[in-house]
């Protein structure tokens, strides 16, 4: 329940769902810790206790935490317990309304309307030491630490080892958080996470969990190293810094080669089509000459990556670098979800079977990663399998068996096996050196086993001739090659509109630099108008192409899955040039005109990847950079696609993960790098972060 208060003439208004009681004045509430605090119904319960004539309770700030401390005029000849008085308050109050501190004064300072003067407490010094419960004593060498840390982190009050941390103590996600920061100073709990802490909630059970988590911890990771050589970082940094130019160049070579040749194969003569044509042709060479490349530099840099450890600044690492940069320059996110992500890894060394379905990823080392044969990914997998721990490079294998499955957002380290038919779920890292076995399930970060593979309950391998695969790969080379020039369409019909106007105007030489200011005044409007066109065009594409999606599973061989690539890919590449509609409210109306369901006021910035008639976002609600939200499932060779739906006000954070078939209450903050859990876990209001998600009790509020 979550009053709303107001004045209507002298009267106090109260209004909310259900029966509450309420007592105080309007100014009487205020919020600590995220929780509203009626100061009038504790300063109410203060007075029925024995021997107290006048309470006032304020919220304070001293040594930078806030508390509840309650000024107490004691009836005369009356000796106060402040121990029996928080039993007291314990027993009718809840525990964030219990005061941390009882200050006993001769009389209470006065407003001339004869109110307690709150301003006046809040500045009057605290009695150098606090009367408080006494205090529970340590069993274990762990609870020790545990309460230590505890104690700079709570507000000042007894800590009970069986208490809660939140619902008793009065912690928060800030307060854990900086509860774990304290507890990690010793060395030996420096693996402690939040999750432990939300999962065991007391000191006593927390300190039983550390007791087993790090029983076997016999030493004490060293994580200290050696600094490399100030002339080995010099020189890597001057020969990186000589590189660079080439890097740049090569970056802004499908752009430039797009000005210089309209510069050299144009004129006034020709039609737009003509020049669109020759201009196309250009950007789709440079585009194919871009992975020839990122290819040859690759094994002439580098060669077969071989695994081991090398220094930091060395001469392997600068050539690891370089061929890094070489390759990123290739747009890999187009290749996700085709046939030729496979084969343009081969080339680069790695070793992919056959039907393999990969969204994008990051490799560290590719000629070190193998996937066997029906194998399917889903998007921002990281395979980092070629890393930067102290002053060294750490390169390793990676091995992924025949017919796994694994989620989005997944990260592998070196020295990863994953057995056939295994599964990860979305947002699973697995550490270097982990061995997932055949059939497992594994789930988290870090990843745990969660269950076996019920392969009875797997939709058979889909097919598909051999005739049939090798014509749709052909035709998804063609889209490659046909689909990226759309992103160029807002500035081709711009070249020709500048080019016919210096033609039909006859600049003269004197006149050419009044020329040369004004194209800018010019360019505004035509760019302006030729982003609606672009907007326009790629929406009637949608209609045309893909005019209905609905729920179900479509085989990766089917032609409404080539047809749902095709606009996800034209989406994909239009975003990336009109980035700047990202989180505006442009956005929504774009994604409207698409066929998607957004309420009101909603703010997105991720792809929706050709899902739009099966995506229902609510009013007011934020989905941040890189949300993967409804991301279809593809295993052995069929995708699965399920309705999203989210509620008003909905959070979701950063990189999180939402899986199809969520419907998200209203009210929910899902974290950043979170995703939710099953539906029927999940209510209105609900904070959930981490993966797998952990509900948070209470959170920070402003």
């Amino acid at each position: 329940i979550d009053p709303i208060l107001y004045r209507s003439g002298d009267a106090v208004v109260l209004e909310a769902s259900g029966n509450i009681g309420f007592r105080g004045r309007i100014d009487d509430q205020v919020k600590i810790r995220g929780f509203r605090v009626e100061l009038g119904e504790i300063e109410s319960k203060l007075t029925e206790q024995p021997g107290i004539s006048h309470a006032t309770v304020v919220l304070r700030n001293d040594d930078g935490m806030d508390q509840l401390v309650a000024f107490i005029v004691a009836t005369r000849g009356a000796s106060l317990d402040t121990k029996a008085l928080r039993t007291g308050l314990r027993a009718s109050l809840p525990p964030y309304m219990v005061p941390s501190r009882y200050e006993i004064v001769g009389a209470l300072p006065r407003l001339s309307s004869g109110k307690a003067d709150r301003n006046t407490l809040k500045r009057t010094p605290l009695s150098a030491a606090g009367p408080m419960e006494e205090q529970e004593e340590p069993q274990t060498p762990n609870e020790a630490i545990l309460l230590a840390a505890a104690k700079k982190a709570l507000p000042p009050q007894a800590i009970p080892f069986n208490a809660d941390f939140f619902t008793d103590l009065g912690g928060h996600s800030l307060i854990a958080a900086r509860f774990v920061s304290i507890v990690r100073e010793t060395p030996q709990l420096a693996g402690i996470t939040l999750q432990d802490v939300y999962n065991t909630r007391t000191l006593r059970v927390m300190a039983a969990l550390m007791d087993k988590k790090f029983a076997g911890a016999a030493t004490v990771r060293d994580l200290s190293f050696e600094p490399p050589p100030l002339l080995r970082r010099f020189l890597c940094g001057l020969a990186q810094g000589l590189v660079m130019p080439l890097i740049l160049g090569l970056m802004t070579a499908q752009w430039l080669s797009v000005f210089v040749s309209y510069l050299l194969l144009t004129d006034v003569g020709s039609n737009i089509f003509t020049e669109m044509g020759a201009l196309l042709s250009v950007y789709m060479t440079v585009n194919i000459l871009t992975f020839i490349i990122a290819i040859a530099a690759k094994w002439l840099l580098l060669g077969r990556t071989r695994p081991g450890r090398y220094p930091l600044w060395g001469t392997y690492y600068f050539r690891w670098w370089l061929a890094h940069r070489f390759m990123d320059l290739t747009h890999i996110k187009w290749l996700q979800g085709s046939p030729l992500m496979g084969l343009f890894l081969n080339a680069l060394g790695a070793r992919v079977g056959k039907d393999c379905i990969i969204g994008e990823l990051d490799l560290g080392a590719v000629d070190l990663f193998s996937m066997g044969a029906g194998t399917s990914s889903g998007g921002k997998l990281i395979i980092a399998n070629a890393r930067v721990e102290g002053n060294e490079l750490i390169i390793g294998r990676v091995d992924i068996g025949a017919d796994c499955y694994i989620g989005t957002s997944c990260v592998l380290e070196g020295d990863v096996i994953i057995s056939d038919g295994a599964e990860l779920a979305d947002l699973t890292s697995v550490q270097a050196g982990g061995r997932i076995g055949k059939g497992e399930i594994w789930d988290g970060s870090p990843a745990r086993k969660t269950g076996m593979v019920d392969v009875a309950r797997l939709d058979a391998p889909a097919t598909a001739s051999a005739g049939r695969k090798g014509f749709q790969a052909a035709l998804y080379t063609i889209m490659l090659l046909i689909i990226p020039p759309v992103g160029l369409l807002p500035i081709f019909p711009a070249f020709w509109v500048f080019d016919q106007l210096d033609g039909w105007l006859s600049i003269s030489a004197a006149n050419h630099f009044y020329y040369m200011m004004a194209i800018p005044i010019m360019a505004w409007p035509t760019a302006f108008v030729m982003v609606l066109i672009t907007v326009g065009f790629i929406a009637i594409n949608r209609w045309v192409i893909l005019p209905v999606v609905k729920e179900g599973s479509y085989s990766v061989y089917s032609w409404f899955y080539f047809r749902k690539w095709m606009i996800g890919l034209t989406t994909e590449i239009t975003l990336e040039v009109l980035s700047s509609l990202f989180a505006t409210i442009y956005m929504r109306g774009w994604y409207r005109l698409m066929g998607a369901r957004i309420g009101k006021d909603a703010e997105i910035s991720t792809n929706l990847s050709g899902r739009y008639d099966i995506v229902d976002i609510g009013a007011k609600c934020f989905i941040a950079d890189e949300v993967v939200l409804g991301d279809e499932d593809v295993r052995r060779g069929w995708m699965h696609l399920k309705k999203v739906k989210v509620g008003a006000r909905v959070f979701v954070g950063n990189d999180g993960v939402v899986p199809p078939g969520s419907m998200i209450p209203d009210d929910v903050l899902i974290g950043i790098k979170s995703k939710p859990p099953a539906n029927e876990l999940m209510s209105p209001g609900d904070t959930w972060f981490g993966s797998p998600p952990i509900k948070l009790p209470v959170r920070q509020r402003f």
